[in-house]
């Protein structure tokens, strides 16, 4: 069973289209380890021999070693490969990773401005941490309940911690998603499950119920992980199917046809180097977007698979398999230099990670001309934080409280012929052009991270209020608006395929239109500022893997935006047949190259499309340039406010 919990994380981890919902391969995970975990401690409480002692020092037998490799390399490799920032963010999660407190790092840095998961080496150790606090905390829990509980209070114990951790995951998912999927007391589903296998020690008494459960379980596994998605409500009680479905197999024996194919030689092998596979997969995958961008052909899908196969093989025999060894009943590495050798690693790990953060990622690895360029990166962030009001008017998750209360502020002095932004960041982006390009202009800000019109909003999500409230703010003021200028990140409104291929969705841009129209007051004239491209890597990536400003110029090739140009073309097309004003910001700024620089040689996006200051005051002038329409309109409003 780890062997298809490998597969599904490694193949989701590749954009498969096959397996969208692979990350249940985690959850498979977790059930295995509940259960392998309890039954170890029942059989040694017993026997009268368990010890907190030999317990977790074969925890660290089968887990430290390869990890400590894995976290060294990892740190080796992004010497050459990271830009400063994600060099120290990835100094972070390694020590992190040591202290067995990843999955909480990674929750502290969910939000709407956070590191795409493709730029994150060490992010699947979040599941690591989880399985350690599990560790840390089941025997000693487990022990007392063997000590004072019953066989029944035990079960129920078991059964009811497992569903409440399932019903405050499924609660928290709303306005607190990150938490329920990285904090350990959401997750205890697998585990409990496990758990309670291993206690009652049930197990299918006939060959019919051994073969039913073991292919019942094996085709749900298969089933959400190619039914599930990004997009799937996950953890909360979705993830109670293939904890059950991992327990189902267990609960089949080793002798049920489904478990006796995956006992094949083939498949067991995959399974016994699972947990080498599993530590390599995601820094070689997000080294090798780095490097040579997403695997997306059939043969680069082979080839990263064979090369995660084979590294995760090699650090299985070379690491993780001499440490586990004995030769006459005793560890070929003793206890005692395990130990040292485990706090000498540890040690090593926290000096190199304490020393790339302290040292700001080492920018000095670059040229002179590069590290300006980096440095400049860090002020166009601060400057664009404080032009779009990050904080104050541009609605984010955690301004609800001061959003409302000061939203008169947000409003120009001059509250006849206003021109209304709205939309997500990248609306704020364009307000802030709007505001640095025409600084005499009534523009209101109507934006809000995430908060686009792709989808229907509901009155759990965070951005519900604040649409709400914008939606009843046009329509009230209606008679004061000039215009109302709507635009939003092309992301929603893209669809990925094999190997991250993407393509428009006439579905969603469809949903969009239709909830416009409910927000476009009437005989108020709308455009719609078309979405830009996606930089991928980002600016900072891009920097740091070139020579000089013009290699930086030309590093992104034109097709690498083919379905932000393909999403471009289609909404021109809808949009030509309604009464909206398509503005193309594709076509404006793409020819011949999409900016990463401004005409002053300063940075034009800060990274993947959002603007800087200066990026966004050029474009807006060249956007609206190209549209004689937007132009009239802000023309005649700027006259008529001066007259």
């Amino acid at each position: 069973m780890r062997a298809v919990a490998v597969i599904l994380i490694v193949f989701y981890h590749l954009r498969l289209t096959n397996v969208p919902g692979g990350f249940v391969g985690v959850d498979v995970f977790f059930v295995i380890s509940g259960f392998l975990i309890t039954n170890l401690i029942i059989r040694d409480y017993e026997k009268d021999r368990f010890s907190f002692r030999d317990f977790y020092m074969r925890r660290l037998r089968r887990l430290g070693p390869a990890l400590f490799v894995t976290l060294v390399l990892t740190l080796t490799a992004g010497w050459f490969i990271l830009p400063p920032a994600l060099y120290q963010s990835t100094a972070h999660a390694a020590l992190a990773t040591i202290f067995s407190v990843s999955n909480i790092l990674f929750w502290q840095e969910t939000g709407y401005f956070d590191t795409s998961a493709a730029y994150k080496p060490l992010l699947h150790t979040w599941s690591l941490g989880v399985e350690e606090q599990f560790y840390l905390i089941w025997p000693a829990a487990l022990l007392l309940a063997l000590r004072y509980l019953n066989r029944t209070g035990i079960i129920v114990a078991l059964i009811v911690a497992s569903i409440a951790s399932l019903a405050l995951s499924e609660a928290l998912l709303a306005n607190h998603g990150s938490a329920a999927f990285y904090l350990t007391p959401f997750r205890i589903i697998g585990f409990g499950a496990g758990a309670l296998l291993a206690f009652t020690g049930w197990q299918a008494r006939n060959t019919i119920s051994a073969n039913a459960a073991s292919a019942g379980g094996l085709l749900i596994i298969f089933y959400v992980a190619g039914r599930y998605s990004e997009a799937t409500s996950f953890p909360g009680l979705n993830s109670a199917f293939p904890a059950l479905a991992a327990a189902m197999m267990i609960y089949a024996g080793p002798t049920a046809v489904m478990n006796r194919v995956l006992a094949l030689a083939p498949i067991s092998y995959v399974g016994r180097i699972s947990y080498s596979v599993y530590l390599l997969h995601w820094p070689i995958i997000v080294y090798g977007i780095f490097l040579f961008g997403q695997a997306q052909t059939s043969g680069e899908l082979l080839i990263m698979i064979g090369l995660t196969v084979a590294s995760g093989a090699l650090l299985y025999h070379a690491i993780e398999t001499p440490f586990r060894r004995k030769w006459n009943g005793e560890f070929l590495v003793s206890g005692k230099r395990l130990g040292w050798g485990s706090l000498t690693a540890a040690l090593t790990i926290c000096i190199l990670s304490l020393a790339v953060t302290t040292e700001r990622g080492f920018p000095d690895r670059y040229a002179p001309e590069i590290r300006a360029l980096l440095a400049e990166l860090d002020r166009a962030i601060d400057d664009r934080t404080e032009a779009t009001g990050e904080f104050t008017c541009n609605a984010t998750e955690n301004s609800q409280e001061i959003y409302f209360a000061i939203f008169a502020d947000c409003l120009p002095d001059q509250t006849e012929r206003m021109i209304v932004v709205l939309g997500d960041s990248h609306a704020a982006d364009v307000f802030m052009g709007l505001q640095a390009a025409y600084p005499h202009h009534s523009f209101v800000q109507l934006t809000g991270n995430g908060c686009n019109l792709t989808n229907p909003t509901s009155e759990t999500e965070f951005c519900a209020p604040f649409v709400k409230y914008w939606q009843t703010w046009l329509h009230d003021h209606s008679r004061q608006l000039d215009a109302v200028i709507y635009t939003q990140s092309g992301g929603s409104l893209i669809t990925k395929g094999i190997g991250g291929a993407e393509r428009p969705d006439v579905g969603k841009i469809e949903s969009l239109l239709r909830t416009l129209a409910q927000f476009h007051p009437p005989d108020v004239p709308l455009f719609f500022w078309g979405p830009r491209v996606g930089f991928e890597p980002t600016i900072d990536v891009a920097i740091a893997g070139s020579d000089d400003l013009e290699d930086l110029r030309t590093f992104y090739h034109e097709d690498r935006f083919d379905a932000d140009f393909a999403l471009d073309a289609l909404l021109q097309d809808t949009l030509a047949r309604r009464p909206v004003h398509y503005v193309s910001s594709v076509t404006a700024l793409c020819r011949p190259h999409c900016p990463t620089l401004t005409d002053q040689d300063d940075l034009y996006i800060v990274d993947y499309g959002h603007w800087s200051l200066a990026g966004a005051r050029q474009a807006v002038q060249t956007v609206i340039g190209s549209h004689p329409g937007l132009a009239a309109r802000i023309g005649s409003s700027a006259q008529s406010l001066n007259n």
